[in-house]
């Protein structure tokens, strides 16, 4: 969710509200929200990192196997699928460098810490300055990683 998309009308710029009650509700529509998100991209890139991993190393041991039988039945089959599935794992292998999912997965992970940190720092804000600046580092954190990940998009 981004600070644009923040109800207004309910959220912590809302004039008259409490600090405490701007400052709960900076920390739960925006912070944990935050943070859940990126915790949910690194498993889910993480997931589809081993996935694709097991994939390669099971297309590599059957093709290995094949590779095997064939060593010794060399008169078996007129066509065997080595071959082939070597170049689906080769396919596999360069489908995940494309993706970079262990990338963003540690790029994510960094970024969910880092707002783990900040999560920890809100209830030292005390005063309505500490708030505005709190929230300026705040969404600086969130920004960086997004640049980051526009750039990697670019690589």
């Amino acid at each position: 969710m981004s600070a644009r998309n923040l109800n207004l009308q309910h959220g912590p710029h809302r004039t008259g509200t409490p600090l405490e009650e701007r400052r709960e509700f900076y920390r739960t529509r925006r912070i944990v929200e935050q943070r859940n998100w990126y915790v949910g991209k690194v498993n889910t890139n993480r997931r589809h990192f081993r996935g694709w991993i097991a994939f390669c190393i099971l297309i590599q041991g059957s093709a290995i196997v094949l590779a095997l039988i064939r060593s010794h039945y060399p008169e078996g089959w007129s066509v065997w699928p080595a071959e082939p599935l070597l170049v689906a794992a080769s396919a596999a292998i360069g489908w995940i460098q494309i993706k970079k999912f262990n990338e963003l997965a540690s790029a994510y992970s960094l970024t969910a810490h880092e707002i783990g940190i900040i999560q920890t720092r809100i209830s030292d804000v005390t005063t309505e300055s500490e708030f505005s600046e709190f929230v300026n580092e705040s969404e600086r954190a969130f920004s960086r990683e997004h640049t980051q990940w526009v750039a990697r998009q670019n690589d």
